[in-house]
This record gives structure tokens, sequence and C-alpha cells, in this order.
């Protein structure tokens, strides 16, 4: 069983604002912001990582240091799970999608050790979305063929609020990202 604790939305300091945006018909919002990420891509390159896994790790073990990103509704009460997993879908050999499931681990090498075999088992699998019991876990997924500013994803289930992050491809110098208006 997946660990979670339900917040006391009395004692909750984000209970006005829950309050309120629960009501509207599509709660979540979208953010797109552009990082330097050439220091991470060098540091895969020098350490002969894979700078998907790299990245991967990076967001998760972010996603996983931010309560309110490990933070659902589910059933009408608001949960924090102690950790989240990233769901991510991956190219198989028809160029279609497989979904791999990546636990959290505090450490890269222990994060590697388990997602590595996910990914590259998502690779040869059968094409089609995962089907997951709860929502401990969020939406990661790149799509390295194009530089985008902006995305919208489809919605796990009406006000779920399961996050997805999403990256595309990097750009190589800083002053490619300051350029881009």
């Amino acid at each position: 069983m997946t660990a979670y604790r339900v917040i006391d939305k009395n004692q909750w300091p984000r209970k006005q604002h829950f309050d309120f945006y629960n009501q509207f018909a599509s709660p979540g919002y979208n953010l797109c912001v552009p990082l330097a990420a050439q220091p991470l891509y060098d540091c895969a390159r020098e350490r002969g990582e894979s700078f998907f896994l790299l990245t991967l790790y990076a967001i998760t073990r972010a996603a996983n240091a931010v309560p309110q990103m490990r933070q659902r509704v589910i059933n009408g009460e608001v949960v924090e799970y102690a950790q989240i997993a990233a769901m991510t879908p991956v190219m198989t050999a028809s160029e279609s999608f497989c979904q791999a499931w990546c636990n959290y681990a505090p450490t890269f090498s222990d994060f590697k050790r388990q997602a590595k075999p996910a990914v590259n088992e998502a690779k040869c699998g059968e094409p089609g979305p995962m089907v997951v019991d709860g929502e401990n876990f969020f939406c990661a997924s790149c799509l390295p063929w194009l530089h985008f500013s902006s995305m919208t994803h489809a919605e796990f289930h009406p006000g779920g609020g399961v996050p997805a992050l999403t990256w595309g491809k990097t750009r190589t110098r800083i002053s490619e990202l300051l350029n881009d208006e």
C-alpha cells in the first residue's frame, strides 16, 4: 500500500483557495518555464549516462521535494503521498508508446537501477496506456524532437490533479533561450 496522509482541510492554510478553485470545471493550470539544461546534458555526457534517465531522476527528485506536488484529491479528501513515482511514455519499435513506471529513489544510482530496466522493458512492450491503481505518481514525458514553449495535457480525471511535466528538445546555448521571443 502506498503511504499517504489525509490533510485536515480545516487546519490547512490552502483551504480557501482549494474551496474556491475546486468549483471550477478545470481547476488545473499549465506553466511553461525555459530551463538551461546544458549543464545536465554535459554531466550526462561526461559520465556516460543517459540524459533522459538523468533528467527523469532530477525531475522525480524535485517533484518529491515539494509537498504540493505529492498532494491529490481522492474521494473529496486532500491526501499527501509520502513519495510519488514517475510514469513516463517510452517509444516502442512500432513508433507508438508504452508506459514505464519509475519509482523515486534518493540517489541517481538507486533510481537508475530500477528505472533503466523499466524503460527497456517498455521499449519492447505492447503499445498502449498503463492502467494504474491510485494517483501516487506524476506524468513525465519527453519530446526530444522539438522545442516548444507550451503544452496541454490530457487529465487523468477531472479535478484529479496528477501533475504532468514535459520537456522538449534542449537548446545548446543559453543565448538561444534568451532570444526565443
